[in-house]
């Protein structure tokens, strides 16, 4: 199966034009492919208009919708959301133009101040799907074992992670998303917003990742759509010559 990660300058607040990118990002992708957008993609963090851009979510979810549906593809990022009044970082997956799955960020970034604006999720899900297990993790998150660890002994084999990781801690960025893909024996797609956001620079570094920990495809810091084949029988094969779950 095709996977691909999306990288680009997500423009803090700018809806419109966050999304035009990715609706020609994903305009330019294989039929049946899996694609991975960055982590509040379509506003960026910015937290004065959040609670308004989340009563957005549902008409960007619906651009995409269709052409998911349109070219049968899985796209994952996160969205602003609105649940009784609480503001979540949500992960939302489409396929074939439907949600199949929807997992709310648990550790958030205190550096960002997320844990001021944003609840906390409670719920670390693997989704079935045509491309096989699928589990969830955002941004921060890779920087927790316990998160990867529940991953993997649900299932997982394949980990999406939306992510908007600043360029300071690039370095980290690079070594933990291969090591998160060895420790769980699992391909990793991590797709990360690049250049300024607001205040912010982005570190770019958005890579897919093979359960062996191989880099299959990465960019630095430039707005790119990546892609690389992927292979489940990976999978099994690096998990019977090393158990470890």
């Amino acid at each position: 199966m095709r996977a691909y990660s999306f990288q680009f300058n997500v423009e803090l607040g700018n809806i419109e034009k966050n999304v035009e990118k990715v609706l020609k990002a994903l305009g330019a992708i294989q039929e049946g492919a899996l694609v991975v957008l960055p982590e509040m993609f379509m506003c960026g963090f910015d937290y004065p208009n959040m609670a308004k851009h989340a009563q957005r979510t549902w008409e960007v979810l619906d651009q995409i919708s269709r052409i998911s549906k349109e070219k049968s593809i899985l796209v994952v990022g996160t969205y602003p959301t609105l649940e009784e009044g609480k503001l979540y970082n949500t992960a939302i997956i489409l396929l074939d133009g439907k949600i199949i799955g929807k997992r709310d960020k648990i550790k958030l970034f205190p550096i960002y101040n997320e844990h001021v604006y944003f609840n906390q999720g409670t719920q670390n899900l693997v989704f079935d799907t045509k491309y096989g297990k699928i589990g969830v993790a955002i941004c921060f998150e890779l920087r927790f074992c316990s998160i990867f660890e529940e991953l993997r002994k649900n299932g997982a084999q394949i980990i999406l992670i939306p992510s908007m990781w600043g360029a300071r801690r690039s370095h980290h960025l690079k070594i933990l998303t291969q090591a998160r893909a060895v420790e769980t024996q699992s391909y990793l797609i991590l797709s990360n917003a690049c250049g300024k956001t607001g205040d912010e620079e982005y570190a770019g570094s958005s890579s897919i990742v093979d359960p062996w920990g191989n880099i299959m495809a990465y960019t630095a810091d430039e707005e790119l759509l990546i892609s690389a084949d992927i292979d489940l029988k990976e999978v099994e094969k690096v998990r019977r010559y090393i158990p470890m779950f």
